[in-house]
């Protein structure tokens, strides 16, 4: 796995990116056996079974129904741009676009993202378009270098629907190579000029450095073996340094070292000098090597003169899930330690979109028609009879002639009549009228009464029980 001498790695110690429903049947009727004074009943049962049946049956094809009718939406990406147009052949650049599709969009309908051919994604990871409340208004998978964006059920019921979308793109290098270039690109209708600026020349760093660079565009999502390469670079110096050097790396969360990918590789400032690989063309340089899935321990006679010494490996993901993966290195010698780390996350990609909800109108409102009502006088209340009637008035005595007898009979006095002492209903001044009946007068009428009415009940349920027997 020896990557090409003009790599960056080999040159100048860059970090190098990688080149890269089911039909359900209903159940069987089962044979009921009733009597003939059941029949209507066990037939409503059976149409009441065939109803859920239907409706069970639309419920699992509305889907299918639905996925039939999504459409292919024209063109929607209506504007491009990128964050440089002028990267080297193994740079990311991020690419912003802008999308919107006509109000007669539909769930599961779609719309494409394409790249030209100069250029390709640097993840295939999926990612999605998220509305205002973090509900998922499509979602982007790729296929090759176009992004196929699936409207969800956030476009049904909203109109305008639109936003913006970004991921990161790079070179097709197998398309154009590695050396300087510069050339005119078609994105989403536009022209753009970019410019290839070639690999890193000159020597490498001589500052110790640790990076890391996925094997995929699929970045681990997929195929998670050996995803990830991680590179350690020695310090160097004009004078070199006296060994042992020892390197010890440590392996973050969510990864294990792969043995059989260890490289060691060394190149001197000179312009083009050759490459020399560690165990086969100098296998007396490696003193020990000590390695596991948590990380490794490397042992180097020295490091000469001139020479710059970088460690490559390669790890399986044993979380995907993670969005970071970390490393960590120590690089002792005789004189001094360095430690370096690095954090590798996945290419950045995403977006939003938006719409606005379709209200239905609901009726006119009216003006309620003013009703005028006639003023009505109160009732006069009469005022209750006093408890007590007052006396009559004594009749005056008339004088009689002398010589005249006396009656011996009373005078004409009106009859007193006694008044009803009626209850008064409530706390008001008015008193019900009296029937004329007492309450211990009227219980045995309504006895009698109640007990008419249970006896005609029970009289035309019997009837109705003969009628069923003798069916």
């Amino acid at each position: 796995m020896h990557p090409p001498i003009s790599s960056p790695e080999a040159r100048t110690g860059t970090p190098a990116a990688a080149r890269a429903r089911t039909d359900s049947a209903a159940p069987a009727l089962r044979a009921v056996h009733s009597p003939r004074g059941a029949r209507r009943v066990v037939g409503a049962r059976a149409v009441r079974r065939a109803s859920v049946t239907a409706l069970i049956a639309g419920l699992l094809l509305a889907p299918t129904a639905s996925l039939a009718s999504a459409a292919e939406l024209p063109p929607a990406v209506t504007a491009a741009t990128l964050s440089t147009t002028t990267f080297g052949p193994w740079d990311g650049v991020r690419l912003d676009v802008e999308w919107a599709v006509p109000d007669s969009a539909q769930p599961g309908d779609t719309f494409t993202v394409d790249l030209p051919p100069e250029l390709v994604p640097v993840s295939t990871v999926p990612f999605d378009l998220l509305g205002p409340d973090g509900a998922v208004v499509a979602r982007a998978v790729w296929e090759g270098s176009t992004a196929v964006v699936t409207l969800t059920d956030y476009v049904d019921g909203r109109t305008g629907v639109g936003g913006t979308g970004f991921f990161e793109v790079q070179w097709n290098t197998e398309l154009l190579g590695t050396d300087p270039v510069t050339t005119v690109v078609t994105i989403a209708g536009q022209s753009v000029t970019v410019t290839m600026t070639g690999p890193g020349t000159g020597p490498p760093s001589p500052t110790a450095a640790k990076w890391a660079y996925w094997n995929r565009p699929d970045q681990g999502t997929t195929e998670p073996g050996e995803a990830l390469t991680w590179e350690v670079r020695l310090p160097a110096s004009d004078a070199g340094s006296r060994g042992p050097v020892t390197v010890t790396d440590d392996l973050g969360p969510g990864q294990a070292m792969v043995c059989g990918t260890v490289q060691v590789r060394a190149v001197s400032s000179a312009p083009e000098s050759p490459v020399t690989w560690f165990g086969e063309d100098s296998p007396e340089r490696i003193v020990d090597l000590d390695c596991g899935p948590s990380g490794l321990t490397l042992v180097l006679d020295e490091i000469r003169a001139d020479e710059f010494v970088t460690l490559s490996y390669a790890v399986d993901l044993t979380d995907p899930s993670l969005g970071e993966y970390t490393n960590v290195a120590e690089i002792s010698t005789t004189t001094d330690s360095t430690v370096v780390g690095a954090e590798k996350q996945r290419a950045a990609a995403g977006g939003d979109g938006s719409g606005v909800t379709e209200e239905t109108p609901g009726p006119e409102p009216t003006d309620p028609e003013p009703t005028t009502s006639a003023p009505t006088d109160p009732a006069p209340t009469t005022p209750s009879a006093p408890e007590t009637e007052p006396a009559a008035p004594a009749t005056p005595e008339v004088p009689r002639a002398p010589g005249t007898p006396v009656p011996t009979s009373p005078g004409v006095v009106a009859p007193a009549t006694a008044q009803p002492t009626a209850t008064a209903a409530g706390t008001g001044s008015s008193r019900l009228a009296s029937t004329g009946s007492s309450a211990a007068a009227l219980a045995p009428a309504a006895a009698a009464l109640l007990g008419a009415g249970v006896a005609s009940v029970w009289s035309v349920r019997r009837r109705r029980g003969h009628v069923r027997h003798e069916r």
